[in-house]
């Protein structure tokens, strides 16, 4: 027996026997006598992913496809560790070429969903899903796989059918039930998801997962204390579970544990929920800024931004030089905003040069370091500026005001997870417009048909800068939790604000006021769903002061 064989039957006995590293060092010694082999190296690369390590692994199987393009076997273990390196387009061109050559494998429509779902080409993954269905009908995990895309798209009720699915065919289907769980909580439905939830963590008692979701569940319905408890098992169950970690964030901040909660919000980016920035810049961690240059990168939404940006000024106290790196429709309203330096468009890539600076930091970490509790809130108010020339401009175009004016903004970003719940249809907003002496004007954009009673003018907003000269304007901002209350708050302006039963974090538990901005009146469903009781106070509301208000108008 020569010496490969010798190795290749060591390496085989070894890895049979569960003796990953001596089978590995077996089938490396055997891949330096027989380099052109790709059953060794493909050997070498089992041996690796089982112990873990998962780059070694990557480089074994690449070799291995190398000397056998056309293998299955190396196709479709170099796409899964390239997926699990986060090289998805590699995975991706993988598995294309794995479905060409295996058009009747259903597992390898599931990995192609899968890797579509990453790059959030979810037509895609729907359609690989459904043509895996197609060859497997009977099973669960394909139902539950494709639940999970739909559910992506928000397309709650196909969603929900698909889990459904899944847990016919597998009525112990713990993930199924989890998911099912998510489905019907985004619907309203909580007492349903919670009894899903609770059997899912009966069937696995140590999943963090199904103690996260049940968390989750819990919070939606006023139970903070309890779910706090659920996310706290999550988290001894699995301790670097970043989900788990981010969901005990949200029930924190809720409940007004600032600290704490900005401690547990850091785990965001690991999560998927927070930006997740590339390491071109070291990342400030707290100390002597004296004489740094600091790179505040905003992250999320534009409401976000205009929320914590308002802390920038304690790093120019502590003597840094801050550059703002922001979405570009906000650069014309945060010239000259207090604590800022200078103003660039964020493009996702950096030059060169980083504009100079010599680290950075996430804006939405900012509380964190310094240490920001409910006690410091909210700071100078009004603290975004107003340009003169554009307020003149947008005196003139709204014109005289003879009734008491109300800026109205009912939907949110339609891509963002939570909007079904969070925008209120326009229809409902008709029990406002009957309102008398009061003159309703539209603040949503992209502009919208509108109620009659409604007056538009958002075709002349060029960027958030004409939308803060209008807000001036207005007696009342009317409007669901979307950037306009935040720019309202932020300018010192009253505002109305419309909340669902579920709402976000930052707007706290049961309260009617805002810590972070004086001028804001909360509203906030019982039920989910039911928009026409809140309407209905806010109605009397705006009734009452825009009667008292009329006087005051009449002698304008």
């Amino acid at each position: 027996m020569s010496r490969l064989d010798e190795l290749l039957q060591q390496g085989q006995q070894r890895f049979s026997q569960g003796d990953m590293a001596g089978a590995e060092q077996a089938f490396a010694a055997a891949a330096q006598l027989a380099p052109q082999a790709w059953q060794v190296h493909f050997n070498l690369g089992m041996c690796r992913d089982r112990l873990g390590r998962r780059e070694a692994a990557f480089t074994a199987y690449e070799k291995a496809y190398q000397l056998a393009p056309d293998h299955v076997p190396c196709i479709t273990n170099l796409a899964v560790n390239a997926f699990n390196l986060g090289k998805t387009e590699m995975a991706l061109q993988l598995t294309l070429r794995q479905v060409e050559l295996e058009p009747g494998n259903a597992l390898a429509y599931d990995n192609l969903g899968q890797i579509f779902r990453q790059l959030g080409q979810y037509e895609g993954a729907e359609l690989s899903l459904r043509n895996a269905l197609l060859l497997a009908p009977d099973t669960p995990n394909l139902h539950n796989n494709l639940g999970l895309i739909l559910l992506d798209q928000n397309k709650l009720a196909e969603a929900e059918q698909a889990f459904l699915q899944a847990l016919r065919l597998a009525p112990q289907h713990a993930d199924a039930m989890t998911n099912l769980s998510t489905v019907l909580q985004a619907q309203g439905r909580t007492a349903e998801a919670l009894e899903h939830c609770r059997r899912a963590t009966a069937l696995i008692p140590r999943s963090a997962v199904t103690w996260t979701n049940l968390g989750n569940v819990l919070k939606s319905m006023g139970l903070h204390q309890e779910a706090l408890e659920a996310q706290r098992q999550a988290i001894a169950l699995a301790p670097d579970y970043a989900l788990a970690h981010w969901n005990y964030a949200m029930s924190l901040l809720a409940l007004g544990q600032l600290e704490a909660g900005w401690q547990e919000y850091e785990w965001g980016a690991a999560a998927g929920t927070r930006t997740r920035f590339a390491a071109t810049l070291p990342r400030w961690q707290g100390e002597d800024l004296a004489g740094k240059h600091l790179l505040l990168r905003a992250e999320q939404g534009l409401g976000d931004t205009l929320q914590f940006v308002r802390f920038a000024p304690e790093l120019q106290r502590r003597g840094a030089k801050v550059t703002l790196e922001c979405q570009p429709s906000l650069i014309p309203l945060l010239q000259g905003v207090a604590g800022i330096d200078h103003l660039v468009p964020q493009t996702g890539e950096l030059p060169a040069d980083a504009w100079g600076c010599q680290c950075y930091l996430p804006l939405m970490s900012l509380p964190h370091l310094l240490h920001i509790g409910l006690a410091d809130l909210p700071g100078p108010i009004p603290y975004l500026p107003l340009e003169a020339a554009r307020v003149r401009h947008w005196q003139d175009m709204l014109g005289p005001r003879s009734r008491f004016r109300v800026g109205l903004a009912w939907a949110g970003n339609p891509r963002h997870r939570n909007d079904h719940q969070r925008s209120c249809p326009l229809a409902q907003l008709v029990e406002l417009l009957a309102v008398p002496g009061v003159e309703f004007i539209s603040l949503q954009l992209p502009a919208a048909e509108l109620s009659q009673g409604l007056r538009d003018v958002t075709a002349g907003i060029r960027d958030f800068a004409d939308t803060a000269a209008i807000v001036s304007q207005l007696d009342l901002v009317i409007s669901v939790d979307t950037a306009i209350i935040h720019l309202a708050g932020a300018l010192g302006r009253p505002a109305w604000l419309l909340l669902p039963r579920d709402a976000d974090w930052r707007w706290l538990q049961e309260r009617q006021d805002s810590p972070w901005y004086p001028s804001l009146k909360l509203y906030r469903q019982k039920m989910p769903g039911q928009w026409l009781p809140v309407l209905q106070s806010v109605r009397r509301d705006l009734e009452s002061l825009a009667g008292n208000a009329r006087p005051k108008m009449q002698d304008m």
